[in-house]
């Protein structure tokens, strides 16, 4: 059965690689594991909650940030760090001599 809606999940700590692996979420605000919509829920029968069986629970996914900006800001700030450790290291150098 695929999962129309996310389906929260009761996971022992234990049990969570088992549970990522086959395409469960952790959702960090909620501190939940839940099967995402379009993922196929038969694997996490075991896991399911009461309120689960009986209907789908939506949870709220936390919201990620888009790649294009994750990128443009990292290679903005790995430059400013090379070139920190560029100026310090050529600092040192001077004062050596």
């Amino acid at each position: 059965m695929i999962a129309e809606t996310n389906i929260s999940l009761k996971v022992p700590f234990n049990e969570k690689d088992q549970a990522k692996a086959l395409g469960a979420r952790w959702n960090a605000e909620s501190k939940q594991w839940y099967v995402p919509q379009g993922v196929d829920s038969a694997p996490f029968k075991k896991w399911f909650t009461d309120s689960a069986t009986a209907t789908a629970i939506p949870i709220k996914a936390a919201a990620k940030p888009t790649t294009q900006v994750a990128a443009d800001h990292s290679a903005d700030d790995m430059d400013a760090i090379n070139a920190k450790l560029r100026d310090s290291y050529e600092l040192r150098e001077v004062d050596e001599f």
